[in-house]
């Protein structure tokens, strides 16, 4: 059992998130992904060219686009017919960045914070955070693309605090797969001080990374949040309610459910149909997770 001074951790991660150098830059693909998704005139071709230069994230690419909730199974046979047919520029894009920016990091694959859970979490939440989107009377309120991405890097500081701190992330591994009644984030502000959505948020900032997702990764559990990018808050956090099937999964108990799906333009029976839609596919999910931590 690590015995660790919870005041004297948390300053010291802080301090360590808050120079330069700290954390790894990202991968020489994300950035020309970056350089695409800021071009204006960056076209289909273009993205698949650089995707398919790493064939096992073309054939990833490939495997997003096979499953049930597309409907086109094994007509997709090439990483072309996946972005062209199925998932389009923008969201192979931010697919791709995704995955080639975790390869910065190494963590244990099993465990409640392992990273198979990591990465069915984080694929489920950017989906159902798209599909919320979709169904907004207020769309203007959201970018969908930018929310697909706060949804896939909701949870990506468990990447950094493993990177950063192995050996105390191996135990808060422990801790929260031993007591799974626990909430994790309480845990972690009970044992270490300093929990993965402040971690995330400091990921996503030295990234330079758009500054909704930086806002919705770490507000994420506070859905009375009212700055800027609100809506964005308000929408990551709904889709981590229906994800974990708990009306009050995070730190605003006092927030209704279906208040926030009102503050959004959600219709109730829109928003169950596609958490079943999301539901659905989750065998499918966690192969895909699979696949990303072999």
């Amino acid at each position: 059992m690590l015995i660790i001074n919870k005041l004297e951790f948390s300053q010291n991660f802080r301090s360590i998130l808050q120079q330069a150098g700290q954390i790894p830059p990202l991968p020489e693909t994300a950035r020309q992904l970056f350089k695409l998704r800021n071009h204006p005139e960056a076209n289909l071709e273009q993205l698949t060219e650089l995707i398919e230069k790493d064939p096992a994230l073309a054939a990833f690419i490939m495997k997003y686009a096979r499953m049930s909730i597309f409907g086109y199974g094994n007509r997709i046979n090439s990483a072309h017919l996946a972005i062209s047919l199925v998932l389009g520029f923008n969201t192979t894009l931010n697919l791709a960045l995704g995955i080639i920016s975790s390869g910065c990091f190494q963590l244990p694959n099993h465990g409640v914070l392992g990273r198979i859970r990591i990465w069915n979490q984080a694929l489920e939440c950017a989906a159902l955070c798209r599909e919320l989107c979709h169904i907004m009377t207020e769309k203007h309120l959201v970018d969908y693309e930018l929310i697909y991405l706060s949804g896939l890097f909701h949870n990506f500081g468990y990447f950094l605090f493993g990177y950063l701190y192995p050996k105390e992330f191996s135990y808060l591994n422990d801790l929260v797969t031993r007591y799974p009644e626990q909430d994790a984030r309480a845990l972690q502000l009970q044992v270490f001080g300093i929990t993965h959505d402040t971690i995330g948020m400091y990921l996503i900032k030295s990234w330079n990374l758009p500054e909704e997702i930086a806002v919705a990764v770490a507000e994420q559990n506070f859905p009375d949040y009212s700055g800027k990018h609100a809506s964005c808050v308000k929408l990551l956090a709904l889709a981590n309610r229906l994800l974990q099937d708990q009306a009050q999964a995070d730190g605003c108990p006092y927030i209704d459910t279906l208040a926030l799906m009102e503050c959004l333009g959600i219709d109730e029976n829109a928003a169950n149909a596609a958490q079943e839609k999301i539901r659905s596919c989750r065998n499918e999910f966690h192969r895909l997770a699979q696949d990303l931590a072999a």
